[in-house]
């Protein structure tokens, strides 16, 4: 089954509640609105290029834990600002 398939034409969808009851690795996607902005608390996004100036994306490498020479990537997302 392809992505569009999967995520786009599927029209079967579960409320974010549930994202708790997963118990095998899947994907999935959360959609959602944001409904408002605390002006006293601190947004962090990542959505934009010209706004993305709190959070990066950064890739660090390990070796994997059997010893091989293949790598796995985990991505990290660190706060750029100087309120973090």
């Amino acid at each position: 089954c392809s992505v569009e398939d999967e995520f786009l034409n599927n029209d079967v969808f579960s409320p974010i509640a549930y994202l708790g009851s997963i118990i095998e690795p899947k994907k999935v996607v959360v959609v959602g609105t944001i409904a408002t902005i605390i002006s006293d608390k601190m947004l962090y996004y990542d959505w934009s290029n010209y706004y993305k100036s709190k959070v990066e994306q950064k890739f660090e490498t390990y070796d994997k834990d059997d010893g091989t020479s293949d790598v796995r990537d985990e991505k990290l997302y660190q706060c750029s600002n100087k309120d973090c």
